[in-house]
C-alpha cells in the first residue's frame, strides 16, 4: 500500500490539533478539503482514525497505533526536503491572521500554482513581521504598510496586491438591514460596534482614520473572546453593526446580514519582502500574486465611491498598473 503524504500530514495535524478547523487553518487547507484528506486516509487503511461529534475530535485506538508511524513518515519527508538545501524549504511568510485576506489570497493563489509551497505564521500584526524580514527569518509578509507606527524601512519592498472592501454586518431584523447599502453616515448614532477595539496597530489606525473621516463613533463596550463571539453578539445582542473584511468567511449558521458601505473603504494588503538575495520562490510568487490580482481585479479602485486613509491613496491610485 503506497500512503500519500498530505493525507498523513493531515492527520498528523488534525491528532495534534484535536480540531478540525484550526488544523485547517495551520495546514492552509479549507475544513471540508482537510475532512476529505483524511476520509482517504481512513479508507486507504480501512479503519476509522477519529471518533467525530459536535465538540471533540479524539483518536480511536487504531489512530493512536498509527499515530507515532505518521509523525515519523512526516519527519522523514521534511527531513529530506530539508537536505535539498534552502531551495527546498518552503517561503517562510507572515500573514497577520488565518481568518484575514491573506489566507483567501493565498488559497487563490495556490489553486493556480498547486506546487506553491508556504510555512505560514500569524505574528499578530505587521510591526511584528518587519523586523523578522529584516534579519531574514521571514522572506515576504502581508500586512498595511502605512499606520504601523514607523516607516516601512529602506531594506524592504512591496506591492499593493489587495483592496479589500470592509463590510457591514448585522442581523436581519437591524433597522438599517433592509438597505441595499450602508451609508457610514448612518452610523453616527450607534458607532460601529468593536469589543475591546484591539488588534495590531496598521489596523487600529486605519478604523480611527474611517471613524474620523466619516464621524462614526466606535462603540468599544462589552467582551468578546474571539470572532465568533464577536459575530453571535451581533447576531442574537442589542443593535448593534460591526465590521469585517469581505475576503473574511464567516459562520453561515448565524445568518447575519452582510451589506457594502457606502463609501466603500478599502484596506489595501501589500506583499512585503527584503531586497536583494531572496528565497528562489519569492520572485515566482510576486509575479503570480501581481497576474493574479490583475486577472481578478482585486485592486478595484474609484475614488468617487471608496474611501482609503490619505497615507494609501497614492497607493491605491497606483495599484492597477504596477502589479
Amino acid at each position: 500500500m503506497d500512503l500519500d503524504l498530505a493525507q498523513v500530514r493531515a492527520f498528523v495535524v488534525t491528532a495534534e490539533q484535536r480540531h478540525f478547523g484550526r488544523a485547517a487553518q495551520a495546514l492552509f487547507l479549507t475544513q471540508q478539503a482537510l475532512s476529505k484528506r483524511v476520509r482517504k486516509l481512513e479508507d486507504a487503511l480501512a479503519t476509522p482514525l477519529f471518533v467525530r461529534s459536535n465538540r471533540s475530535v479524539e483518536l480511536t485506538a487504531e489512530g493512536e497505533r498509527f499515530l507515532p508511524h505518521a509523525r515519523e513518515l512526516v519527519r522523514l519527508a521534511d527531513a529530506a526536503v530539508a537536505a535539498m538545501g534552502a531551495d527546498g524549504r518552503p517561503l517562510r511568510l507572515d500573514l497577520l491572521d488565518y481568518r484575514l485576506s491573506p489566507m483567501f489570497l493565498l488559497r487563490r493563489l495556490a489553486e493556480r500554482e498547486p506546487a506553491l509551497r508556504v510555512d505560514k505564521v500569524a505574528g499578530g500584526g505587521f510591526a511584528h513581521a518587519v523586523e523578522k524580514l529584516l534579519s531574514g527569518e521571514l522572506d515576504a509578509a502581508f500586512g498595511r504598510v502605512n499606520g504601523f507606527g514607523r516607516p516601512l524601512p529602506d531594506e524592504l519592498e512591496h506591492r499593493v496586491v489587495r483592496l479589500e472592501p470592509l463590510v457591514a454586518l448585522l442581523a436581519p431584523e437591524h433597522p438599517l438591514a433592509v438597505q441595499d447599502a450602508l451609508p457610514l453616515t448612518d452610523l453616527r448614532a450607534d458607532g460601529i460596534w468593536l469589543p475591546g477595539h484591539s488588534g495590531p496597530a496598521e489596523w487600529l489606525s486605519y478604523v480611527h482614520e474611517l471613524c474620523t473621516r466619516f464621524g462614526v463613533p466606535v462603540d468599544d463596550s462589552g467582551v468578546s473572546y474571539d470572532l465568533r463571539h464577536t459575530l453571535e453578539q451581533t447576531r442574537y445582542g442589542k443593535r448593534r453593526v460591526t465590521l469585517a473584511g469581505a475576503d473574511m468567511e464567516l459562520a453561515p449558521d448565524l445568518n447575519l446580514k452582510v451589506l457594502p458601505f457606502e463609501p466603500s473603504p478599502l484596506f489595501p494588503w501589500s506583499l512585503v519582502w527584503r531586497r536583494g538575495k531572496a528565497h528562489p520562490a519569492l520572485k515566482r510568487l510576486t509575479a503570480l500574486a501581481g497576474r493574479t490580482s490583475r486577472e481578478e481585479d482585486w485592486c478595484a479602485y474609484d475614488p468617487a465611491h471608496a474611501w482609503v486613509p490619505a497615507d494609501d491613496v497614492s497607493l491605491a491610485a497606483s495599484a492597477r498598473t504596477t502589479r
